[in-house]
């Protein structure tokens, strides 16, 4: 069957910032066989000696998982690869992967996992995209969904999706990756998880901003609203299926990411509306925060394709800082009048 594998084959996280520490640490205490790889190879000995980090989120791991800094010896006996870098990471990272896989010519290869929300900036390209093209004749999967990494490292339970064009591989990794407290759905729709995930980043700072502002229910209940439209209109333009926005990569994972400052890019939002400049907010939070670049990019990709997103375009203007974020907030109020 395409896409099989066994539940006891090995799991590799690759990154081990707050998203690689937490899967790794859910897995792992779950039974899986984990490795966990990082590029800085003082911040490997440091896990091996600590079995945890501190910051930006304190985050512990058990003794079973294997933590190197050397690539090949994480990949080596790897059946399922989970890519948790930063979006625009994700090239360099899978071009130190490729030559490892053209290089494997016995057994299967890997399938390779993005659990990375975002779009790379010079390209515009999804995730899953840029492995791709840089890692050909590969199978490839999106994970995503409401995934507060601070909500599962205290043990509360989720959803999430693993989405794949080849709709074996994704349902081969859910049952992989399914433990208790984290629910995986399949989905055959990458397009739509990836962009549900990256695009809701964008509205989440919108909406941070509304809370900043003590906008009340009524104007976040209005934006995430409309934002959800703006996600679902670029989504089914770059060929995704829009029930796959309803789902949980994207209004499930909207819903979550809009919820309060445990979301990067809401606090993100929060923070400038109560008078806080950009760079300020981006050294308290002491982490990368996707929505930044990503919303960049999705003003760039509205322009190429023509399709109007208004919300993105005044978070855009907000972060360049040409406006302020209430004034932001009133020019979506009086744009024309439109049926819904």
């Amino acid at each position: 069957m395409p896409g099989e594998m066994s539940v006891r084959e090995n799991i590799v996280v690759l990154g081990a910032g707050t998203w690689g520490m937490t899967l790794t640490r859910l897995l792992a205490n779950a039974g899986k066989s984990v490795t966990l790889y990082t590029r800085n190879k003082d911040k490997a000995d440091s896990l091996k000696k600590t079995r945890k980090m501190e910051k930006p989120v304190a985050i512990e791991i058990n003794g079973e998982v294997v933590i190197t800094s050397d690539l090949s010896e994480a990949i080596a006996k790897a059946s399922i690869i989970i890519i948790c870098c930063t979006s625009q990471s994700m090239r360099s990272l899978c071009e130190d992967l490729a030559p490892h896989f053209s290089s494997r010519t016995q057994g299967k290869k890997p399938v390779l996992v993005s659990a990375v929300k975002g779009l790379e900036l010079d390209s515009l390209k999804r995730m899953s995209e840029v492995i791709s093209e840089l890692i050909p004749g590969t199978n490839v999967c999106s994970l995503s969904g409401p995934n507060l990494a601070e909500e599962i490292l205290a043990g509360l339970p989720t959803a999430a999706v693993v989405a794949s064009q080849d709709f074996a591989t994704a349902a081969s990794v859910q049952k992989l990756l399914s433990v208790p407290r984290f629910r995986i759905y399949s989905n055959g729709d990458i397009i739509g998880v990836e962009l549900g995930g990256t695009l809701k980043n964008v509205i989440a700072i919108a909406a941070g901003g509304s809370d900043g502002l003590s906008l009340g229910a009524n104007a976040k209940a209005a934006l995430l609203t409309r934002g959800l439209a703006e996600m679902t209109r670029l989504s089914s333009y770059m060929g995704a299926k829009s029930n796959t926005l309803s789902g949980l990569a994207g209004m499930g994972d909207l819903i979550a990411t809009c919820a309060g400052p445990t979301s990067r890019n809401y606090r993100l939002g929060m923070e400038l509306a109560r008078g806080k400049k950009l760079a300020q907010v981006k050294e308290e939070v002491g982490a990368v925060i996707e929505g930044i670049p990503t919303t960049a990019a999705v003003c760039e990709l509205s322009k190429r394709l023509g399709v109007e997103l208004p919300i993105a375009d005044l978070v855009q203007t907000t972060l360049l800082g040409e406006i302020e974020p209430e004034k932001a907030i009133m020019a979506l109020m009086a744009r024309p009048l439109a049926s819904e």
